[in-house]
């Protein structure tokens, strides 16, 4: 609803994180009166991984026919990232 009013372009669960983001930062919501809608969810997070499963499986012969490709790019691009918000962490510490 918040989306259609508004017409932004984002998926609706990112809005949802956001708005519940906000509200838990401006104590608008405690998370005492999250927890138990909280325990219920998280019983039941395995169940949320099937779509993903099933997706996996069905692309299967194209992440084998790429799957150097994929490992290079999830080994090296942490790496990279790492190094880079290290050096930038050092540059930055200096400056006080």
């Amino acid at each position: 609803m918040l989306i259609a009013l508004t017409g932004l372009n984002f998926p609706a669960p990112l809005v949802g994180l956001i708005v519940l983001f906000l509200l838990l930062q401006f104590n608008i919501v405690s998370p005492e009166k999250l927890a138990p809608t909280s325990q219920i969810l998280i019983k039941y997070l395995p169940l949320f991984f099937i779509p993903v499963g099933v997706g996996f499986i069905s692309y299967i012969s194209i992440l084998t026919e790429h799957i150097l490709l994929i490992g290079l790019l999830l080994t090296l691009l942490p790496l990279i990232l790492l190094f880079c918000v290290g050096k930038l962490a050092a540059k930055g510490k200096y400056r006080d």
